[in-house]
């Protein structure tokens, strides 16, 4: 009897010796999300295309417009290809036959395309199935800096002409682009009408133009309702009536003074790019940093400090 339990007890630590783990190896899928008319997000087209990350699924149906960059001589790297680069290595759309092997220019620039289907993937990637309108090619986009701010949606782009043709906007007295090249420093408070919409091949973006009445016509962006470097009269004359003739002209020109609210401060600039926690006359504040070195010093809702350094962060 104890020469079989022995037996038993041997076969089993064997067993155990030359037995092998076993892992439960799952092949995942590809990940891939496919957004088309039927499911896609509804498209308001205030933003401009390449602040529409995270939006993308809204795009089908709608048509776009690439201008291309101001120096494409190279072509466009990673960008344009003939499959589908979500699914593993693809062709580049329209290879130059000389150079680096990047899409070439003339195939893309000037085009409008039509979006028949958005991918996602793992929720962070995102591929477009275009189809060119004059040849009926299918063109899959994979978004990136180069590429996404040469690209005008025409939805945005009607969107801003109606918000926008016809209005009066004044100056803030920034550098701003001419229509017919270079640019100029703007005097503030100078008037200008909206009086159409512009876009130029090999330029950055869709453009308001803004002419002055004495032969002068500058690019103003629209950015939704703002049009960057003016201030609209509707708006102007709003917080004018909200805030009092002074403060609500020097919100509308985004002059921030000592004494005003933290509400007037945000209606000026809008939300900080940052905010620390500060000491201010032996009291808790915080510093609210903007672009183009704006630092406001906020203690109990109100402004306490207002300066602007020569240099952006």
């Amino acid at each position: 009897m104890k020469i079989y339990s022995s037996l038993i007890v041997l076969l089993a630590a064997l067993t155990i010796q030359k037995g092998h783990a076993q892992l439960n190896i799952v092949t995942p899928g590809d990940g891939i999300v496919e957004y088309t008319i039927q499911n896609a997000i509804p498209y308001d087209s205030l933003a401009p295309f390449h602040q529409s990350y995270h939006n993308y699924p809204k795009f089908p149906g709608q048509t776009l417009f690439f201008q291309g960059m101001k120096n494409d001589t190279n072509g466009y790297p990673d960008a344009f290809f003939s499959e589908n680069p979500l699914l593993g290595k693809a062709p580049t759309y329209h290879r130059m036959e000389e150079g680096p092997g990047n899409t070439a220019p003339d195939a893309v620039v000037g085009k409008y395309f039509q979006v028949i289907k958005v991918f996602c993937q793992h929720n962070s990637r995102y591929c477009f199935l275009l189809q060119e309108q004059q040849t009926g090619d299918e063109v899959y986009y994979i978004p990136s800096l180069m590429t996404t701010y040469n690209f005008i949606c025409l939805g945005n782009y009607e969107k801003m002409k109606q918000l926008h043709v016809g209005k009066t906007f004044y100056a803030l007295g920034k550098r701003i682009g001419l229509v017919d090249g270079g640019t100029v420093q703007t005097e503030e408070k100078a008037e200008y009408k909206a009086v159409d919409m512009g876009v130029e091949l090999h330029g950055n973006g869709a453009y308001l133009i803004l002419d002055d009445g004495k032969g002068q016509r500058l690019q103003g962006i629209p950015y939704g309702h703002i049009v960057a470097g003016f201030v609209g009269k509707e708006r102007r004359d709003s917080l004018i009536e909200k805030y009092g003739e002074d403060y609500g002209e020097k919100i509308a020109f985004q002059h921030v003074t000592e004494g005003m609210s933290q509400e007037m401060l945000t209606e000026a600039f809008g939300e900080p790019i940052r905010k620390e926690t500060a000491t201010f006359n032996g009291k808790s504040a915080e510093i609210w940093r903007y672009p183009e070195g704006y630092v406001i010093g906020v203690q109990d809702g109100k402004v306490v400090s207002a300066r602007k350094n020569s240099y952006y962060w």
